[in-house]
């Protein structure tokens, strides 16, 4: 098994977790799967990977693999992620957390 801060320590590994108001679940998976393909198609996104809560299926968390801060500041500004961004406060119960994080083990 390998994940990409396997072989690259230095990789910034970035978790946004999201809980979508009741009856909004299918509505904010919506959103968020449609920057995936532009968002893997930016030069320095290593991983942007979505996850469903198996046990609470309001729960929805990307994880992702940026080569450092500045790549994820420049993700943060892209024009599809600033499209999508104003839609996703309506559909969440509670707030948009995002931790980074850097590999130690």
């Amino acid at each position: 098994m390998s994940i990409p801060t396997d072989d690259d320590r230095s990789l910034l590994t970035v978790v946004a977790t999201m809980r979508a108001k009741p009856g909004k679940e299918r509505e904010l998976q919506e959103v968020l799967e449609a920057l995936i393909p532009p968002t893997r198609a930016e030069a320095d996104c290593t991983t942007y990977a979505l996850h469903q809560g198996s046990q609470d299926p309001a729960v929805f968390i990307f994880i992702e693999h940026w080569t450092d801060q500045a790549a994820l500041d420049a993700h943060l500004g892209t024009p599809h992620l600033q499209a999508a961004l104003p839609k996703i406060p309506e559909l969440l119960d509670g707030d948009l957390v995002i931790t980074t994080l850097n590999r130690i083990a």
